[in-house]
């Protein structure tokens, strides 16, 4: 007798032939969706921008909402998050999403120059480091953009669905 093998993203139930797929909550797609594109948005008004230093910051602000989206689907707001969690996004993508690590160590160490822009300390920044800052962003959106897809479809590990809640500890 042959053994279906549940198909990924999908776990059949072998007695009822019931298929079980994992939660996708609409709220989380949509404020996810909203916050990557408020940082695509970010990114296109600061290509516009003369000023190195605003650029720069406003590139920075587009890696924080993609941030933030990609947090939406890790940390739904279902989820009760302890008091301990950090409020900083960069440490807390660094935990929620691995994957994502290597970009939110990169844009922790460029946290200061932000805040330097914006309290008026720092007037100037190098422009080729600007146009490493952009590119770096638009790979992280790509990256979130990823992530965000993969929750709509099912596939991200935190989704799956544990075979044993269907009687299926026992199947291979």
């Amino acid at each position: 007798m042959a053994v279906n093998r549940p198909t990924r993203g999908t776990v059949r139930h072998a007695r009822r032939g019931a298929v079980v797929r994992p939660e996708i909550d609409p709220v989380v797609v949509v404020r996810a969706r909203d916050l990557l594109e408020r940082a695509e948005i970010l990114v296109e008004n600061a290509d516009g921008v003369p000023d190195d230093a605003e650029r720069f910051r406003q590139y920075y602000l587009a890696a924080l909402r993609a941030a933030g989206a990609a947090l939406a689907v890790y940390e739904p707001p279902t989820k009760r998050v302890s008091r301990r969690v950090s409020p900083n996004a960069w440490s807390r993508i660094s935990s929620a999403v691995p994957d994502l690590a290597e970009f939110a160590e990169a844009f922790a160490r460029l946290s200061a120059v932000r805040m330097e822009i914006e309290s008026g300390l720092r007037r100037s920044v190098e422009g080729s480091a600007v146009a490493a800052l952009r590119s770096r962003v638009l790979s992280f959106l790509d990256a979130v953009e990823d992530i965000i897809v993969g929750y709509e479809q099912g596939k991200l590990a935190h989704q799956s669905v544990d075979r044993s809640d269907y009687g299926y500890d026992h199947i291979a």
